[in-house]
């Protein structure tokens, strides 16, 4: 009996190369999201230490350095948590097309798998019949 092969190996194929491109490009979205949110982390560490600097200023033009440097944090951290919301609105994009690509690839491997059961037990049905035969031609030849 000849091999097993799945005639739409080659879609499945390309469906798993779109499923891990879609896998990729949402990684590369969670870690840009990522990067944003250590940002944000690194601007409120700053201004945090620049507001408790406030109190220690020794002169006016110290004071308006770190009120400047403050407003800029403020600023920043504006502007970063924009970005944010746009990058959570690309994770979402993109988390919908590696599901849609995962559920693609999912209906042809279930496919595959169900054509290689059925393989297998044809294969295996014609087995046990040449085994019969064998078994029987044996009997017949011994009678």
């Amino acid at each position: 009996m000849k091999k097993f092969q799945f005639t739409l190996q080659k879609v499945l194929d390309l469906r798993q190369f779109t499923e891990d491109q879609a896998k990729t490009a949402l990684a590369q979205a969670i870690s840009h999201a990522d990067y944003i949110k250590v940002q944000l982390a690194e601007v409120a560490e700053k201004r945090a230490a620049a507001n408790a600097s406030r109190s220690t200023c020794a002169s006016i033009e110290e004071h308006i350095v770190i009120e400047n440097f403050i407003t800029r944090m403020d600023i920043k951290k504006e502007s970063l948590l924009q970005e944010l919301a746009q990058a959570e609105l690309v994770i979402e994009e993109k988390r919908k097309v590696f599901a849609e690509a995962m559920k693609d690839r999912k209906v042809l491997s279930n496919l595959k798998e169900k054509k290689y059961a059925e393989y297998r037990k044809t294969y295996f049905k014609i087995q046990d019949e040449m085994v019969d035969d064998i078994t029987s031609s044996r009997y017949n030849v011994a009678i």
